[in-house]
């Protein structure tokens, strides 16, 4: 996120936020959850006038069957895929927030600059970003790409092989 100095012109959306805390974490005890259901003076929320983008992943039954079928299996995780996929900056006015560190401190105007969880948007952007990776970039990995644009179910992978030598490649 960045700071700004908001002036109040322009159309822009503060969304609501709240932090929970969990004690037993050992990396992450705060995470902040954003509201993008909220709604707002007019009565409509971010979610309500985003459009979706419709689904481009694999249904989850496919994936776990496909899955199975493999002689050597793995899963994993996509660490904080969200925060690694920017938008465009003429939409970061659309993920506003306010926040003060401390008791005291003033209140501070910060745009959200990556792909938010809890936006409706969010999970088609995610997997689009996901899939037009793999495209691109399939010549350089002949062995994932195919993996990437069938096996993966939001920010996870589960995909394996016949042999312990291409699933180590792989």
């Amino acid at each position: 996120m960045r700071e700004i100095k908001a002036d109040g012109s322009g159309v822009s959306f503060y969304m609501p936020h709240h932090g929970v805390y969990r004690l037993e974490k050992s990396t992450t005890k705060l995470r902040t959850v954003f509201n993008a259901s909220s709604s707002s003076t007019s009565g409509k929320s971010l979610n309500s006038i985003q459009f979706n983008g419709g689904l481009v992943q694999e249904d989850l039954f496919s994936i776990m069957v496909r899955f199975r079928k493999h002689k050597y299996a793995f899963t994993t995780d996509i660490e904080k895929m969200f925060r690694m996929i920017n938008i465009h900056p003429k939409q970061t006015c659309l993920q506003r927030i306010l926040w003060k560190k401390g008791i005291g401190e003033p209140i501070k105007t910060y745009e959200l600059t990556t792909v938010t969880y809890g936006t409706v948007s969010a999970p088609y952007l995610a997997m689009r970003t996901l899939k037009q990776l793999a495209m691109d970039e399939a010549n350089n990995f002949h062995l994932a790409a195919p993996v990437v644009l069938s096996d993966c179910y939001m920010d996870d992978i589960l995909s394996g092989s016949e042999s312990t030598e291409d699933l180590i490649e792989l």
